[in-house]
């Protein structure tokens, strides 16, 4: 096989990274209960459990779009790829505990689902809705928010549960999770496309269940599916996989030949990696035609590969059997970008229409030697036809002979050191031509309006909507375009797009040219205090405002749009102002001949009440933080859902700003405070009381525990469950039946102890505040009590807070009192001069140790002593101390724009340590674009995006956040 040369490298397959980056949320691996049923397929751990509770698309209504797995093998969060770090903070479990990884994204971009699969306990975030049948509990309520009553079912694994904490319903079990998410916006709306509330959570926790019920075996699964028992088989041993069930509707779409039905990709290194690529890696490839596979020539298998590989294929094997085609590849790292690299030159680009020429000036800066420039034009590089002399420098100019329609590419390239850096880049004609949307006939017309014919050889027309993605209008794609030519693109549905795009041949080319979204209006319904509910508008171009009619309870409000305004612009408001509570607000758009609900909301009381505690006179306040005042008649407060002696409306009339009132509740009580005017209860505050009154201390050589009561009042013993989490045995269920504190004490008082046994080092143990109630019970857990401490103090630099000024400071934050003399602190990898030992003997919390001025990139370490080896328990990487700012200025045309990053304040960082991200704009992280040596205040970075970004960040070192900032979302 002829050697391809490393100048055609496949940009990044930014189609691949964007796929691997773009699901940020995974989570771990390992002992599964013996109660689930294996999969029915030979694939190795970790992902044979990271894939159980994923259910197929039919049981989500769904199709996927994209199936990542990801392989985890880390000991510290520096070690996890940015996909990794982010579960890692979503699920709050440590960088060692993870696994292995499954994201699923599916076709209608509503619920996202992740599974995961690794060494934790069953996790304990929000409120309990159902328990698997032959669990000895049922359920934590340790959410605040959550108001749901848990139910027994055997359609979830026994002792899992599924919980809901308002913004992720969860499916656990022991060392597996799947948490689903999502905002339930739909982009192809079919009566509505802002789904309410209430809609999005049922969506949410309905998604959570058919998790549960795969890994209970109750519904089909995605692993056992055509595609999964193909390709995870011969899969499931690379560090990450893609599978694409459906290739006309995934991520690759019109690059992805049309007689490919489905196909998987196994990666041996982790794309973020890919920089790092020392000589090769072997990737793998599962194909499965549309049809015959003997029909699938080679050709076609290998641009299917080079489109999907994010490295550069340099050799390929192809075999056919049981009907698949089956691809190894040799693959190298792809060219890196480095603009420090490259020469400092300025380049600027012009098209001129009339000559059918773009042309390339060097304004100012260093020449560029000729034998490290490359000239592209519609996906062929052109160099030696258009390249004079030994260097490019100032004054020079390159012109490209292009015709009417052409994307020409100007960069430089090293071959010997594989980076690249792009100067300059052309996409025409856009002038050339214009689209036309008929909403009523859900049609699209795209017309060619310039004065001269073109080849449009190297266009494809590109249809993107709930049938998937396909390739139109080949008729004006496949020839000479003459003026006044135009295509019809039927069937645009409101949420679809087409794209005129380039069809060239990677790795300089592709690429839109144009991008039409035919986008329902957006409109936002909020409730504020300060004037009830309002009614924004926020569509991207200004419409009739008689086009919308706004609804409460099915009915015409009294005041419309139309009443204040003749167009709508974005940022438009009509104030509805206090509502009747429980009534439900809708927006009706009545352009189409369809009336479309594009926005609906429940009226609910948008107050806020604090609770807190006072343990030394055993009672509550509640305190109205914020939002309207209400009837005290309807509220209600609950400790452990049943109503206190003391109500609000025993010491108010009306529940508003500044007011508050008391009330007696025993210590480890569940305490709620909820309106009760509508249907269903609404929460508005919670908290446990005396969370705080449990405290531990550990016997290394014992392996015994003791947990202390410390609480200021009394309390009953019954409140309390004990259970024992560790790897060789589950949650301790004997333990959760015999409440520990009530078998040794009749009443709990300051001072009163149990000792729970045989605790081994790689145990955790859980006190938790039981609640019983009429239609069942839930468990709220209050402290978590583990052997060895897998959080042992925190650093903080100096920065803010009460420690300004003081240089860097340690602070205990073990959750178990332990031995001052058992910690060794490290700076740079060498003791400290003073240690904990030095000013306490034991630490119980909150103890602090200075370690005087810091310079930024010294390693803070501490380690413990006192097990049966040395274990690391924080470390910690001075970070420089620098402020950032992020702008985003959309595009004229309301797709993607420009990203700016600005360095406003604090240190100087080296450049070639601070990268940026946009999501989901970017493959992985970008360089900081600066010129200088040094990123300093005052310098500025841009990033243009073609998509509306959601979140852009500055990031040191590959994985310290230094700012983060979300972007395209409503204040």
């Amino acid at each position: 096989m002829v050697r391809p040369s490393r100048r055609r490298f496949l940009g990044g397959s930014a189609l691949t990274l964007a796929a691997l980056t773009g699901v940020l949320k995974p989570e771990t691996d390992a002992h599964v209960s013996a109660r689930l049923r294996d999969l029915d397929l030979d694939i190795s751990t970790p992902f044979a459990d990271a894939f159980l509770p994923v259910p197929a698309g039919d049981v989500l209504s769904t199709t996927y779009t994209t199936v990542i797995a990801e392989r985890i093998d880390a000991d510290t969060e520096a070690e996890l790829s940015y996909r990794a770090r982010s579960a890692t903070e979503q699920l709050d479990v440590d960088a060692d505990e993870l696994s292995a990884t499954v994201a699923v994204t599916p076709a209608d971009r509503g619920i996202r689902l992740v599974t995961a699969a690794g060494d934790f306990d069953r996790l304990d975030r929000g409120e309990t809705i159902a328990v698997g049948e032959g669990a000895d509990d049922t359920g934590d309520e340790s959410n605040d928010d959550a108001p749901t009553e848990a139910d027994t079912t055997d359609e979830l694994p026994a002792d899992w549960r599924l919980t809901d904490d308002g913004e992720t319903a969860f499916v656990v079990g022991d060392g597996v999770a799947a948490a689903a998410t999502g905002s339930g916006y739909s982009p192809s709306p079919r009566g509505r496309s802002d789904s309410s509330e209430a809609d999005v959570s049922d969506r949410r926790i309905e998604a959570a269940r058919a998790a549960g019920r795969a890994a209970a075996d109750e519904v089909d699964r995605f692993a056992e599916s055509p595609l999964g028992t193909a390709a995870l088989p011969r899969l499931g041993g690379f560090e990450t996989v893609i599978l694409v069930p459906d290739a006309a509707g995934g991520p690759f779409p019109p690059e992805v030949p049309d007689d490919v039905a489905a196909f998987a990709a196994g990666f041996e290194t982790d794309p973020e990696d890919l920089r790092d690529l020392d000589g090769t890696a072997e990737n793998a490839y599962v194909i499965r035609p549309a049809a015959d596979a003997d029909e699938l020539d080679d050709e076609t298998v290998e641009r299917l590969v080079r489109t999907v590989d994010p490295a550069v294929p340099v050799e390929m094997e192809t075999t056919r059997t049981d009907g698949l085609v089956l691809v190894d590849a040799v693959v190298e790292a792809p060219p890196e970008l480095d603009r420090e690299a490259s020469p400092d030159a300025q380049v600027r680009s012009r098209f001129d229409r009339a000559a059918g020429t773009v042309t390339f000036e060097h304004v100012e800066g260093e020449a560029v030697p000729a034998d490290e420039l490359e000239v592209w034009h519609d996906g062929e590089e052109v160099s030696d036809a258009v390249l004079d002399g030994e260097e490019f420098a100032a004054g020079d100019e390159v012109t490209v002979e292009t015709g009417l329609i052409a994307t020409v590419t100007l960069r430089w390239f090293d071959s010997d050191a594989n980076a690249y850096d792009t100067y300059g880049r052309e996409r025409v004609d856009r002038e050339a031509f214009a689209f036309d949307y008929d909403m009523t006939a859900e049609t699209l017309e795209l017309a060619y309006e310039a004065e001269r014919s073109a080849d449009a050889s190297n266009l494809r027309l590109v249809h993107r909507g709930e049938g998937g993605v396909q390739t139109v209008g080949e008729e004006f794609t496949d020839g000479t375009l003459e003026p006044d030519d135009a295509v019809t693109v039927e069937d645009v549905s409101i949420g679809d797009s087409v794209r005129l795009e380039f069809d060239v041949e990677q790795p300089m080319g592709g690429g839109s040219l144009m991008h039409y979204r035919a986008r329902p209006p957006r409109v936002w319904i909020r409730s504020r205090a300060e004037e009830g509910t309002t009614v924004r508008y926020g569509g991207e171009e200004s419409r009739p405002a008689d086009a919308f009619v706004t609804l409460v309870d099915g009915e015409p409000t009294d005041v419309q749009f139309a009443d204040e305004h003749d167009t709508l612009s974005d940022g438009e408001e009509l104030v509805l102002g206090e509502l009747p509570l429980g009534s439900t607000v809708a927006v009706e758009w009545r352009e189409p001949d369809e009336p479309i609900v594009i926005a609906e909301e429940e009226v609910v009381p948008n107050t806020r009440a604090s609770i807190e505690y006072d343990p030394d006179a055993g009672e509550i306040t509640v305190q109205h933080r914020g939002g309207r005042a209400l009837p005290a008649s309807e509220l209600e407060l609950q400790a452990g859902r049943t109503p206190t002696d003391v109500q609000p409306a025993d010491e108010l009339d009306e529940f508003g700003p500044d007011d508050s009132f008391t009330a007696p509740v025993p210590p480890l009580s569940r305490v709620r405070l909820v309106w009760t005017g509508g249907d269903r209860e609404h929460h508005l505050g919670g908290t446990t009381t005396a969370r705080d009154a449990v405290a531990a201390t550990y016997d290394v050589d014992a392996e015994a525990m003791t947990i202390e009561y410390v609480g200021e009042q009394p309390a009953d013993p019954e409140r309390l469950r004990v259970s024992v989490n560790s790897a060789d045995r589950s949650r301790g269920r004997e333990r959760d039946q015999e409440p520990a504190f009530a078998a040794e004490h009749d009443e709990l008082t300051q001072g009163d102890t149990i000792t729970v046994d045989d605790v081994g080092l790689d145990g955790t143990v859980v006190v938790s505040v039981h609640t019983e109630f009429e239609n069942g019970s839930a468990t709220s857990s209050v402290a978590h009590f583990s052997a060895a401490p897998r959080r042992g103090f925190v650093v903080d630099d100096g920065n803010g807070g009460d420690n300004e000024g003081a240089g860097t400071t340690l602070r205990y934050v073990g959750e178990v009192r332990r031995n001052a003399d058992a910690f060794l602190v490290l700076i740079d990898g060498e003791p400290a001069p003073d240690q904990p030992a030095d000013e306490t003997d034991r630490l119980t919390g909150g103890e602090t140790l200075s370690l005087g001025d810091l310079s930024a990139g010294t390693t803070v370490a501490v380690e413990w002593t006192a097990g049966d080896e040395t274990r690391t328990v924080t470390e910690h990487v001075i970070p420089p101390q620098a402020r950032f700012e992020v702008e985003y200025e959309p595009a004229d045309d309301g797709e993607g724009g420009v990203v700016t990053f600005s360095h406003t304040a604090g240190d100087a960082l080296d450049a070639d340590r601070v990268d940026v991200v946009v999501e989901p704009a970017t493959d992985g992280l970008l360089p900081w674009d600066s010129d200088a040596d040094e990123v300093t205040a005052g310098d500025e970075t841009s990033v243009t995006v073609d998509t509306e970004p959601r979140m852009a960040a500055v990031v040191f070192n590959e994985g310290e956040v230094l700012h983060r900032e979300p972007l395209g979302q409503d204040e």
